[in-house]
């Protein structure tokens, strides 16, 4: 192959990238996530249930996936994390809707929580599938071409490219979940043109379904980076072709990969210090449609709530980008720990309007969180294990995740019994002031974690000069 053909290949690696970062990422129910599952029919229990699963989900396949990312290929898992995406949304797009009947909900049925349960845990294997994978070709790719250095950078444009598409898709999925402006629209199309609440529910889930079908050709299309790595690892392996063998191979990778982070104890700060401000930060978000309710926000506004947020994320990613370059990682942590404690005593709260000021703290955090865990992790991670390595980080925000998920089920549980004749909203209000607590907790074994990583109180170690 020419090496003018190489690069363009390469070059093409890096757009698809971000092309898949943005149709992944950027789902029309989003704005309304919280509240679309349970006007489908689901109780709040069932949707803090759906959400143990699908972290649990991620975290049972989080590494094993990693690990055939750096053994199998990265293309193909990313491939194969795309037609999961299609498989979940296909799922729920025509579920059957518990009934309306002046406003109320009417009985569920009982296939509805089952497909819902499809959907969660396909899209758990597909995040754990994508995750690592598509930014360890991308990082591979742009250090084949000799500007690694150019990472921080790249991550910011990438940023800045999904939070625009955020943005628009932010917009488009709160306006379609809104019956008066669905209709309003039609209406003035045709006058016989009107749907039923029913079908104005499924907009987002159907949008969402096109954009998975568009998502699984641009996963399609990317360059096979790995081939020359990979032909190498098959010659090697050749040798020793029992099926023993080859069945070992995931695990001997996720060993190796384990070994090499308990060794680098900076590696596995990143990982722990992610993992308590990323499941704190959005066990919120996943509720944050329903918080808006509460803070008597109109559905209507919910999209551009989400467009809004995309907007402050860029200037989050150019925030991150300078911190990373200039501060050492225990300043950016605490600085992100802050944020984040602020955000969640303020939001406790709950007052109408107000209360969306402190919300946007913990969107803030999750994508500081993202940015800079990629930039540390990268830096530091030899390209054999990167992708593993990176489904460590996964991993550990979905542990995260599934934990804080399993303590909201039970104080949920618990609010109800205390409170049997209390509403959905009063329950959900009473159970907001547990989250600045248990971060609070999280961020106290997290110091004391790091007296024992780092046990000489020494800085961090550098690279190139910059602090980490």
């Amino acid at each position: 192959m020419a090496d003018s053909e190489n690069q363009a290949r390469l070059e093409g690696n890096l757009k698809r990238f971000i092309a898949f970062r943005l149709l992944y990422s950027a789902r029309f129910y989003y704005p309304v996530f919280t509240v679309l599952f349970l006007d489908y029919g689901l109780t709040l229990e069932q949707f803090a249930i759906l959400n143990i699963v699908w972290a649990l989900t991620i975290v049972s396949a989080e590494v094993p996936s990693g690990a055939l990312a750096d053994i199998v290929g990265r293309k193909r898992l990313i491939v194969f994390a795309a037609a999961l995406m299609v498989a979940e949304m296909a799922l729920i797009a025509f579920a059957p809707i518990a009934g309306f009947s002046g406003g109320e909900h009417g009985e569920a049925s009982p296939l509805l929580f089952w497909l819902f349960l499809g959907n969660r845990l396909c899209s758990g294997l597909s995040e754990a599938a994508a995750s690592g994978a598509d930014e360890a070709l991308a990082y591979d790719s742009l250090k084949a071409l000799g500007r690694e250095d150019q990472w921080a950078h790249f991550l910011e444009r990438t940023t800045r490219v999904v939070s625009i598409g955020f943005f628009i898709s932010m917009i488009t999925g709160g306006l379609i979940y809104d019956a008066a402006v669905v209709n309003g629209v039609l209406g003035s199309l045709s006058a016989n043109l009107n749907l039923a609440q029913t079908s104005i529910i499924r907009l987002p889930v159907i949008f969402t379904l096109v954009s998975a079908v568009v998502v699984l050709f641009v996963a399609i299309g990317f360059y096979d980076i790995d081939k020359l790595r990979l032909s190498a690892l098959r010659a090697t392996l050749e040798q020793d072709a029992s099926l023993a063998s080859q069945l070992a191979r995931p695990f001997k990778q996720i060993g190796k990969a384990a070994s090499w982070t308990l060794g680098h104890r900076f590696v596995l700060f990143v990982i722990l210090a992610a993992l308590i401000l990323d499941s704190v930060a959005r066990q919120f978000v996943v509720l944050a449609s329903e918080y808006y309710r509460v803070i008597d926000i109109p559905v209507s506004l919910f999209g551009f709530i989400g467009a809004g947020v995309s907007l402050v994320s860029i200037v989050n990613a150019r925030l991150s980008r300078y911190l990373v370059v200039t501060q050492v990682p225990m300043s950016n942590f605490f600085a992100l720990s802050g944020l984040l404690l602020v955000g969640l005593l303020g939001a406790s709260f709950a007052i109408p309007w107000l209360g969306l000021v402190f919300a946007i703290a913990s969107f803030s955090v999750l994508g500081m969180v993202q940015f800079q865990s990629s930039y540390y992790l990268n830096r530091m991670v030899e390209s054999d294990l990167r992708a593993t390595v990176l489904s460590f980080r996964g991993l550990a925000l979905n542990l995260g995740l599934g934990i804080a998920s399993v303590f909201y089920t039970a104080l949920v549980a618990s609010l109800r019994r205390q409170t049997p004749g209390g509403s959905e909203d009063e329950i959900f209000i009473g159970a907001l002031p547990a989250f600045p607590l248990y971060f609070i907790v999280l961020l106290l074994l997290l110091l004391f974690a790091a007296k024992v990583l780092v046990n000489d109180g020494a800085p961090f170690r550098l690279i190139g000069g910059k602090a980490l």
